[in-house]
């Protein structure tokens, strides 16, 4: 049968010129429906529960500088991977069901969305010399004692979920239908993106599997990853002594210090002709905050 029957209905022409009948007195559905072993269940409910499992590998260096001369810094790098077969806090609670191409293995092993093989995280704050250089007065008083901290992180993207217009739906109780991948370079984004002109993926890395058939795109796919993560958030301050209790501080922070835009993911329907393209930014721009405290 082909899906125009299987969606037809119980009831109609296609399916009596197919010799289908209605599986009980009363029975109303599409053919596909009627053919099923149980075909008085109209839908399945997936629930949040805690099922499946999470493996996560990695390799983790840390190089630490405790405070010397006024500096502290740690510089870390993890290299990792993340596979699971269902979510990390409960099965659908975050919209893992949704990822469902066969029914018959909801959960299906592969990549975990929260999969990040590279990070590459700097922290530090340094007390910046000079204090000794003056002694008193008012160079002392403008000159010494400023401090900068920072934090720095980037990171590789996230693997991303392919998917095409699912004309599985109708039958097999699945949530979303997927392409089949082929041999070829699936992100074609450089360096100087323009989400207004340029699209993200080349359409070519994916074939049609054909109707009702399941495409051999995993659920998450290693070699096709949204944009990487850069940032750098900076805070400078100085604290100015006014008498045994009293202190003034003056303080500057920056938020995304080189103003870098992380673009949200691009469009993965392989079906859409928007497929590929960037419509939203998902992170702040540069944030500059002043700030004056007085104790006493």
């Amino acid at each position: 049968l082909d899906a125009t029957v299987l969606q037809s209905n119980i009831n109609s022409a296609p399916a009596q010129a197919a010799g289908i009948r209605p599986p009980y007195p009363g029975f109303t559905g599409n053919v596909a429906q009627a053919l099923r072993k149980y075909p008085q269940y109209q839908n399945i409910s997936w629930r949040g529960v805690p099922v499946g499992e999470s493996k996560y590998h990695a390799l983790e260096t840390v190089l630490e500088r405790r405070f010397s001369r006024g500096l502290q810094a740690r510089v870390a790098y993890t290299f990792s991977k993340l596979n699971n077969n269902g979510s990390e806090n409960a099965q659908g609670s975050d919209g893992a069901n949704a990822t469902v191409q066969n029914p018959a293995n909801p959960l299906e092993w592969g990549l975990s969305a929260d999969d990040v093989p590279h990070v590459f995280l700097v922290g530090f704050t340094w007390e910046v010399p000079g204090s000794e250089s003056w002694s008193s007065g008012v160079a002392k008083a403008l000159l010494a004692g400023w401090n900068v901290s920072g934090v720095l992180r980037y990171e590789t993207g996230r693997p991303l979920n392919i998917v095409m217009a699912n004309d599985l739906g109708g039958f097999l109780f699945n949530n979303q239908k997927r392409p089949n991948r082929a041999g070829v370079d699936a992100v074609i984004a450089t360096g100087d993106f323009d989400p207004n002109t340029d699209r993200y993926f080349d359409r070519a890395a994916w074939t049609d599997p054909g109707p009702l058939q399941f495409g051999s795109a995993p659920r998450r796919d290693g070699t096709v990853r949204g944009f990487p993560n850069y940032s750098e958030d900076l805070n400078i301050f100085k604290a100015f002594l006014l008498g045994d209790q009293k202190k003034l501080r003056t303080e500057v922070s920056v938020g995304n210090l080189f103003n870098r835009v992380l673009f949200c993911d691009p469009n993965t329907n392989w079906s859409q002709a928007a497929f590929g393209s960037v419509n939203t930014q998902c992170n702040q721009p540069r944030s500059v905050q002043f700030a004056l405290r007085f104790d006493y």
